[in-house]
């Protein structure tokens, strides 16, 4: 271990309000060496400028850090985690985790409702502006027209026009229509 940052924490009174400039380089350059310091992708580089509530209770320093892996993907919520470092043992790990919302989440959409209503349009052979029919019988949902792809709520849109396919299946399926195609269905025929 680095001993510049246990020098540097022992030399400070339990409970201090450390400078956490200081502690953060001195913790970056010491992560390498810490056993557990590897856990749930955490890196040195990740850690200047970027700790909070840090807190020295000696022999352990304890900080949270927010981790970005779930915004990559489309997630409105970034992952907490409460590390635990461990000077005289020459440790780290972390000792929970939490979730913090970053950005507004998507309003709710009852998949539902719309799932009735194309189930409604196809089952009664009626036009509707979410739909495109084939002369051969088969029927496209326009589902990106339904469900709009945005560079927000990546998650959420796909789960709706997920739940949106369920619920329309189930409505009609029991009236012998069955998918043939990527939001495309088509009624089966007799013995098929």
């Amino acid at each position: 271990m680095n001993t510049s940052l246990k020098a540097f924490l022992m030399s400070q009174p339990p409970g201090s309000e450390l400078d956490r400039e200081q502690v953060e380089i001195l913790l970056a350059e010491a992560w390498p060496s810490l056993r557990g310091s590897r856990a749930g992708g955490m890196q040195a580089h990740k850690i200047r400028g970027r700790t909070e509530d840090l807190s020295w209770n000696p022999p352990l320093l304890s900080f949270e850090i927010e981790r970005h892996g779930g915004t990559v993907n489309g997630s409105t919520r970034a992952e907490m985690q409460r590390w635990c470092v461990d000077v005289a043992a020459h440790t780290a790990e972390i000792v929970s985790t939490r979730k913090r919302q970053l950005h507004a989440m998507a309003k709710r959409v009852n998949a539902k409702a719309p799932a009735a209503l194309i189930a409604e349009a196809i089952l009664n052979d009626h036009e509707h502006e979410m739909l495109k029919r084939y002369p051969d019988g088969r029927v496209k949902v326009l589902i990106s027209a339904l469900f709009p792809h945005g560079d927000d709520f990546k998650q959420t849109v796909a789960g709706r026009r997920k739940r949106f396919r369920s619920a329309l299946e189930a409505l009609i399926k029991e009236q012998g229509w069955a998918e043939v195609g990527i939001n495309t269905y088509q009624r089966r025929t007799q013995g098929s």
